[in-house]
């Protein structure tokens, strides 16, 4: 991926694209061109000829897909490279591949491939659908009529993804039939010739333009670059979210609920069923001893998280972890003996698919023992450690680590390995400078281009922030009134179409019950009373919606027109100082000299901020109200940096103004 990139001229001009008379004027009714995204294609251009990174934010409207599509396209055919094109969000791969890449593919007459990158994960295995319904692996009735439901429907899928199917399966179900990478057989597998994830390797092998997710390019750099075929340069799109998506993803976790379901496959004895029942020549006393091993695990694994929970009492969802071996590790030896018990059947002659499946296990257990020892041995040095409630429902508890600065382990294997990078997204630049969002993921070099909206916002939307109100936390109950009192003034300006954005279940679900009882006449949503499509279609779709959320609310949600008319933002998105991996990197920042709240905590909701300002404004014809309701930005020093943030717009502290202005 290092090789020479020097492009040959382009055969059109970026002009003579994307101009007012150009290819994609002649292929689109209503076109109008746009000097902002002219000047970021020509930029990504010039990247491409000069073999340098580029960083450009693109402010709602510009058109960023086709303005780094296009030279990328044009390079890719003429000198027969492959480059990915990384999204955070579904939403815009189908965007990139519905839509944008097909339309080009027509409208500039070239001949050239493009596919999604999908994880092997999401397509279904036809060798492990039989199997499942061969062994008769399932639990329950349910179970068995979704079993049943993909079995009927598999002869109609063409791709075979998870997604093609008219429901959504168990995460249960579709982990006993989906395509595992260490229970592949690969070209020996009686199912090779129909396999859908190997036709969809070979759609990657013949794409120039590759479309994945910002977790799949990451599963790519941690396989040893064995997930993808060789590309020569990557743009990330939505590069806003690389921090979070790496640390996530370089991260280590282990659960109650993960150990149960590992050692369920081995052996169930409430269902009497599982992988021990299953291999062949194996003498009963040896079964027996095994099934002990296996209970033994079991029993271990619920006393350890059962000494877990009483250890940190769990007043909050996530507890940081200071200390080395704060708890002993009762799951090491069960779990160690377990796989050496495992690892002794391999010695005998066994059928290639038993011996993969018993590979399988005997990896897991090795993966969650080693995991195990490394978190409470706190043995990765610049990590954090803590505990976490995956769920209520069920007591899931979690240990957890991820690494508390990923810049230089992105400097290392994406920006000095791949010779031309290009990050891009509506948000990226705090107080008109990329130095943040740069020192986060390590970009030392490269070119900058700082691009504002072609959208006319003083004229398309007004920012409200109330003359008075109390502060936040030192005065949080008389605030609540207030965001209640306000909410409600606003809502009956607007007649709903209004989204209020907040930054804790807690406030949320408070405001929705004072919203609820008080106001009648409005559609009023919550997030979490039902999934996240289906609650943007309800408030789409019905006059008089307000729709209350939190964090996947803020980015990543699209609803031009009237069915979006007003923002309002409840507090500005600081982020939980007592979270372990916000803590950790305050106290990280703070031992390099820095001063963690201007160059971490402040830019960072700056981001945020910013991308729930986006939410409003969404093409040219958009005109609506974003109501700020925190004082701060008046009455704090940092105040002044957020406003200088978003963007140019009319500002007032009066409702009656906005009042006027949305009748206008």
């Amino acid at each position: 991926m290092t090789k020479s990139l020097k492009v040959k001229p382009i055969e059109k001009n970026i002009e003579e694209i994307l101009g007012k008379r150009g290819i994609v004027a002649q292929h689109l009714e209503h076109y109008e061109e746009r000097k902002e995204q002219i000047q970021m294609a020509m930029e990504v251009e010039r990247a491409i000829n000069e073999g340098e990174h580029l960083i450009v934010e693109a402010g709602t409207g510009v058109g960023k897909s086709l303005a780094y599509l296009i030279p990328f396209i044009y390079w890719a055919v003429e000198e027969n490279r492959r480059v990915v094109v990384s999204t955070h969000t579904k939403t815009l791969q189908e965007q990139l591949i519905k839509k944008d890449l097909p339309f080009l593919k027509e409208a500039l007459g070239l001949n050239f491939h493009f596919t999604l990158a999908m994880g092997g994960e999401n397509y279904l295995c036809l060798r492990r659908l039989a199997q499942a319904r061969f062994y008769g692996l399932l639990d329950t009735r349910k179970e068995v009529e979704e079993l049943d439901a993909i079995f009927q429907s598999q002869p109609h899928l063409k791709t075979g993804l998870k997604s093609e199917l008219s429901f959504e399966p168990s995460g249960r179900i579709w982990n006993r039939v989906c395509r595992q990478a260490d229970l592949c057989l690969g070209k020996r597998c009686p199912y090779y010739r129909d396999c859908y994830y190997m036709k969809a390797k070979k759609e990657e092998q013949k794409s120039q333009i590759l479309v994945v997710n910002h977790h799949l390019f990451f599963a790519h750099l941690a396989s040893g670059e064995k997930v993808l075929p060789p590309f020569e340069a990557v743009v990330f799109d939505e590069a806003h979210t690389l921090e979070d998506v790496a640390t996530s993803f370089l991260g280590i976790k282990v659960f109650s609920g993960q150990i149960t379901n590992i050692l369920n496959g081995l052996f169930n004895p409430r269902t009497q069923r599982g992988f021990l029942l299953r291999i062949s020549n194996l003498k009963e006393e040896k079964r027996t001893s095994l099934e002990k091993l296996v209970d033994e695990a079991r029993m271990a694994n619920d006393l350890f998280f059962s000494r877990l929970r009483e250890k940190l009492s769990f007043e909050a969802l996530k507890q940081r972890i200071k200390e080395k071996d704060f708890l002993p590790n009762l799951l090491n030896e069960p779990i160690s003996n377990l796989t050496s018990e495992l690892d002794s059947l391999l010695d005998e002659n066994r059928g290639e698919e038993e011996a993969l499946e018993l590979s399988f296990y005997i990896a897991r257990c090795m993966e969650i023992r080693d995991n195990l020892r490394t978190i409470l041995g706190q043995e990765k040095e610049d990590y954090v450690y803590w505990a976490e409630i995956l769920s209520t429902e069920g007591a899931n508890y979690a240990l957890c680590a991820a690494p508390i600065n990923v810049a230089e382990e992105l400097k290392i294997r994406v920006f000095d390995k791949i010779k031309v990078v290009v990050l891009t997204s509506a948000t990226l630049a705090t107080n008109k400078s990329f130095s943040y969002i740069r020192k986060r993921i390590g970009l030392d070099d490269g070119r900058e281009l700082l691009l504002s909206s072609p959208f006319d916002y003083s004229s398309q939307a007004i920012i409200y922030i109330p003359p008075q109100m109390p502060e936040p936390w030192e005065e949080s109950h008389l605030y609540f009134s207030k965001v209640v009192e306000e909410a409600k003034k606003i809502l009956r300006i607007t007649e709903g179409s209004t989204f209020i954005l907040f930054t804790s279940f807690q406030m949320l679900n408070q405001v929705y019950e004072e919203l609820k009882r008080d106001l009648d006449g409005f559609n009023i949503l919550r997030q979490g009373d039902m999934p996240r499509y289906q609650l943007l279609e309800n408030f789409k779709r019905k006059r008089g919606s307000v729709l209350l959320g939190t964090n996947t609310f803020w980015q990543g949600v699209d609803v031009p027109g009237e069915a979006l008319r007003c923002v309002i933002i409840a507090k500005l998105p600081f982020a939980v100082p007592s979270d372990p991996v916000i803590e950790a990197k305050i106290e990280f920042l703070r031992s390099k000299g820095e001063n963690p709240f201007l160059s971490y905590q402040v830019p960072q909701a700056i981001i945020l901020l910013k991308q729930g300002f986006g939410r409003l404004i969404r093409s040219k014809e958009d005109k609506g109200v974003v109501a700020i309701l925190d004082p701060r930005l008046r009455t704090r020093y940092y105040g002044r940096l957020f406003l200088n943030s978003l963007p140019q717009c009319r500002m007032t502290s009066s409702l009656a103004e906005v009042e006027e202005f949305m009748k206008n």
